[in-house]
């Protein structure tokens, strides 16, 4: 072999190395990795609902029944007890005048209410205003009081006077005692009433204190 076919077999020896690895051929794109698929949080558990406080039964106060009159020692009535009976006690009007049988009343007035009656003021007896005038019920008494000083003897007792006796005036007949059944009495303007009298001993100034047959405890006249 010459020396010049030497030289072109090393030469196209080199050709065809440079041929396979031409700077001509297109560039292979890359595959990117695959994007794994990020995984979200897991939800939160929220709080348990806080439970409120028991609503707590409270003990309204156990109302006692108001219980009737006492009766009094020796005899004496029953004292006025907490049973509403003749209540509300009248006042006076917005005028300031007494609230009293044919009295003038207005709304502003008070439209119903007691006023004492009976002796020693036993009694209750209604006060109502009716077409701007004030309406007077019968006196009546608290069936839950004792009345048994009231009671009318059967004959007039020896230390009763033997006239009217004027009410208010004073007096010192044991009390209890009633008087007044064949006299009589006079009321404050000096009338003469039929009904009957009680000396009030028990306080430091004793004075008849009388009533009506209409407004003494006793019916007819006769035993409580």
């Amino acid at each position: 072999m010459t020396m010049k076919t030497k030289r072109l077999g090393t030469t196209a020896l080199l050709a065809l190395l440079l041929g396979c690895s031409s700077s001509n051929d297109p560039a292979t794109t890359g595959t990117g990795g695959a994007a794994a698929p990020g995984t979200g949080g897991t939800v939160g558990t929220g709080g348990t609902v806080g439970t409120g406080g028991t609503i707590g039964a409270g003990t309204g106060g156990a109302s006692t029944a108001s219980s009737g009159g006492t009766t009094g020692a020796a005899g004496q009535p029953g004292t006025a007890g907490a049973s509403g009976f003749g209540q509300p006690a009248c006042t006076t009007t917005s005028g300031g005048a007494a609230v009293k049988k044919g009295g003038a009343c207005t709304a502003s007035d008070p439209q119903a209410c007691f006023n004492t009656c009976g002796p020693e003021k036993s009694g209750a007896k209604s006060e109502t205003c009716t077409n701007g005038v004030y309406a007077e019920g019968s006196c009546v008494f608290d069936p839950a009081r004792d009345f048994s000083c009231y009671k009318i003897p059967g004959s007039v007792p020896a230390a009763c006077p033997t006239t009217a006796i004027q009410a208010g005036a004073a007096c010192t007949v044991p009390d209890c005692t009633v008087c007044g059944g064949t006299t009589g009495y006079m009321d404050s303007s000096m009338a003469t009433k039929t009904g009957y009298c009680v000396c009030q001993s028990g306080s430091s100034n004793p004075t008849w204190s009388c009533a009506s047959t209409t407004a003494w405890p006793c019916p007819s006249g006769s035993g409580c």
